[in-house]
């Protein structure tokens, strides 16, 4: 018998229904094949400011697409609870599927953002509603993999950390979830060993009764032929079922000749039960998973074998409807006898509960006993709580009732500060320079509404409070942080000098810091041993509430790149304030001999009488860029002067220099006496000394590093110095694996 085509059955299907005009379900009858699925999207990455896809936006379970975020090149720095990702980028990859997520996908991904897994690169995925000092789990066997595809039916975008350093495997194993395995779900309920095989003659049994049905069809007959007409053995349906279904499900791309049929007739209402009727639910079925009822019996605690006393019944009844904050306080449900650990967590609660549903919850008795609650007038809503004393001691539901009647609206004074700032936690610790229009776009896709901009910021900055801790309580433990670093990274300098000044509001004297000097004993090593004998010198401003002005000295690596030596942090940059840090400089490097130095800087208040006095015989350059500045301010502009300035300080020789100057005099004679006044030796390269073998006119360097630790110069003082040491760490360990690296290549080209 010859098949339609597999194109033209929706077609006739079609048809009959408009010669019908009766709505018929499509229905088709499956001849060795399957049919046809709509091919999910391929992965796509998503780039700068691009809009999330939409299952991100309008979640739902259907679908079983999801976005992955990659966090990477950053690092995990902090201690104890003060655990932190500085991160530098953070990339989304939309439209991966849960059926076919796999650690291969996750290699494929990490090779196109130019990331490898070479021994030191781990990944961690981070649990759905936890941060990263709860939720952290390794991503580094197919159990993993397959947990993150069961969660992203929920969760539509799951978060990968990646660890460049290996620093929470050395240093934080605290934070590490192991890889136990998950336990069993319902649905994975044992079934019993698959039936025999049947045997040629049964396959060919099973063929003919299918091939008699389409005849049937075909022909106009009112039923398919009766079963016993021609006897079918159970276990050769059941098996056909198999081959032809669920076998060409794992093989859809194989090059079978797999067909589309479907009948002109229409299949009488009822006739679907003959499906069911024939099939052998003993045989197994690896691909068919058995429908188990997730729901538990409420009477489960009725059964009379159980012989509990009514004081224990009461007891397990209140255990079952225990409040759960970590799973439960994202979208609450209430019950009767729900328990919580306090009416605190059932305020919480509350404000969630109205803010999800848009309900305006009002608490007509609330005090630390007793919390009666209801909606909007005519809602039967109605909830009333208190302290259960009997039994369990915490705060419990009495009497609830949780049918609402009225309509929806925006409880905008429900989304308090405390609340945002809770719930985007994880937010601000991923991304500490969220905007506040950032802010608000997430807190609409979450919420379908948003407060003020003043509201925001006081979420923002209540957020930060608790991430980087309250300068006040930080600057108190600035003696125990030095302690720790002197004992355990030997070597290492910190010392600080307070003043006592008299507080007004008190009248008592208080001891105020003043300065603090601290340098790493790595840093220090590495420098005096692979480094020219060349510093650069430079402040910038401490950004926090208590202001004051970082000190650093920067020296130049074998790349002419930088490479930190030492901090200070004084109240304003002056003479004294430079001589106390060059004086603390020039002890930490043991330095005698000032002769072979170079010293290079601007021209910043106090800095050049403190270099003449602390190191009198360096050689100290000034940064040609800022002199240029000052030549402009003096009147001399343009484009012309600009260039002879730069052309004198760049003479090699000094009849290059003269030739230079002369220019200069010639296209302007004022400009030529501003220059005449200024040491040659401090900014001309004719006239610097060869022996730091550096002829850098620029201070860059201290920009860089200034600029480089912008970040951590807005942090309370504690987590500055965190952050700057965690910096320090991993550009240290990344220049090193740059160095092996080389000679590796170069051990390599030598043996070619």
């Amino acid at each position: 018998m010859e098949l339609p085509a597999a194109g033209g059955w929706r077609k006739k299907m079609l048809q009959r229904k408009q010669r019908s005009g009766n709505h018929l379900e499509d229905s088709a009858v499956i001849v060795r094949g399957v049919v046809a699925v709509e091919a999910p999207p391929e992965m796509r990455f998503r780039e700068f400011k691009e809009d999330p896809p939409e299952y991100v936006l309008y979640p739902s379970e259907e679908s079983n697409l999801f976005t992955l975020e990659v966090v990477n090149n950053g690092f995990f720095c902090g201690l104890k609870d003060n655990l932190e990702y500085v991160v530098s980028s953070v990339d989304h990859f939309d439209y991966l599927t849960g059926d076919t997520w796999s650690m291969d996908w996750m290699n494929e991904i990490l090779t196109s953002l130019g990331l490898a897994r070479d021994g030191k690169l781990h990944l961690y995925w981070c649990l759905p509603n936890k941060d990263i000092r709860e939720g952290l789990v390794p991503l580094d066997c197919d159990a993993v993999i397959r947990r993150m595809a069961r969660a992203s039916l929920k969760k539509k975008t799951l978060c990968v950390f990646v660890d460049h350093t290996d620093f929470l495997r050395q240093l934080r194993t605290d934070v590490v979830h192991s890889n136990a395995p998950v336990a069993t779900s319902p649905s994975a309920v044992a079934r019993p060993p698959p039936a025999a095989a049947p045997s040629i003659a049964s396959s060919k049994m099973a063929a003919a009764a299918v091939s008699r049905a389409i005849q049937a069809i075909s022909s106009g007959s009112s039923k398919l032929p009766n079963a016993g007409a021609s006897p079918l053995p159970e276990a050769s349906c059941s098996s056909f079922v198999e081959e032809g279904v669920s076998g060409n499900l794992r093989h859809s791309d194989s090059d079978s000749d797999f067909e589309f049929y479907d009948s002109d007739y229409d299949v009488e209402d009822g006739d679907d039960d003959l499906f069911a009727d024939n099939v052998d639910k003993s045989v197994g079925d690896n691909n068919e998973k058995e429908m188990v009822d997730d729901k538990e019996d409420e009477d489960a605690l009725d059964d009379e074998t159980l012989q509990l006393g009514e004081e224990n019944m009461e007891v397990l009844r209140n255990k079952l409807t225990e409040f759960n904050p970590a799973c439960d306080m994202d979208n609450p449900i209430f019950v009767r006898g729900m328990t919580f650990s306090g009416v605190e967590e059932l305020r919480k609660a509350l404000v969630t509960y109205a803010v999800r549903n848009r309900k305006k919850i009002k608490k007509v008795l609330n005090d630390r006993r007793r919390l009666t609650a209801h909606c909007a007038a005519g809602c039967p809503w109605y909830m009333r709580a208190g302290t259960d004393l009997s039994h369990t001691g915490g705060f419990v539901i009495k009497k609830y009732e949780g049918k609402h009647t009225c309509e929806g609206s925006w409880p905008l004074e429900a989304i308090s500060s405390k609340l945002l700032s809770e719930k985007f936690m994880h937010e601000f610790r991923d991304n500490q320079k969220l905007g506040l229009q950032s802010f608000a776009a997430k807190i609409l896709r979450e919420f379908k509404m948003c407060p003020n901009r003043y509201k925001l910021a006081r979420a923002r900055k209540a957020a930060l409070l608790q991430i980087h801790g309250d300068e006040e309580s930080q600057f108190g433990r600035l003696h125990d942080y030095g302690q720790e670093l002197r004992r355990s990274n030997l070597g290492s300098k910190f010392f600080l000098t307070t003043n006592s000044v008299n507080d007004p509001s008190s009248g008592e004297h208080k001891e105020h810091l003043a300065t603090v000097y601290w340098s790493y004993d790595a840093c220090k090593r590495g420098f005096l041993a692979g480094c020219r004998p060349f510093i650069c010198l430079d402040g910038c401003h401490i950004k926090t509430r208590y202001k004051g002005q970082l000190l650093t000295a920067v020296g130049v690596d074998p790349n002419d790149c930088i490479y930190p030596i030492a901090f200070g942090l004084v109240e304003v940059e002056c003479t004294s304030s430079w001589e106390w840090f060059l004086t603390n400089l020039k002890e930490d490097l043991n330095i005698t001999n000032t002769a072979p130095w170079t010293i290079m800087s601007d021209k910043q208040k106090g800095l050049i009488n403190a270099v003449q006095k602390l190191f009198p015989e360096s050689e100290h350059r000034f940064c040609v860029r800022h002199m240029i500045q000052n030549f402009q301010r003096a009147g001399h502009r343009g484009e012309t002067l600009k260039n002879d300035v730069w052309a004198i300080a760049r003479s090699t020789s000094i009849p290059k220099w003269k030739r230079t100057m002369d220019k200069l005099q010639v296209d302007c004679n004022e400009a030529f006496q501003w220059i005449e006044k200024l040491d040659p030796k401090t900014w001309v390269k004719a006239f610097f000394s060869d022996f730091p073998k550096c002829e850098m006119l620029l201070n860059n360097h201290s920009e860089v590093f200034n600029s480089y630790i912008l970040e951590a110069r807005e942090m309370a003082f504690l987590s500055m110095l965190e952050t700057i040491f965690y910096k320090i760490l991993q550009r240290q360990e990344s220049k090193q694996r740059e160095g092996m690296t080389w000679q590796e290549s170069k051990q390599r080209g030598a043996q070619l």
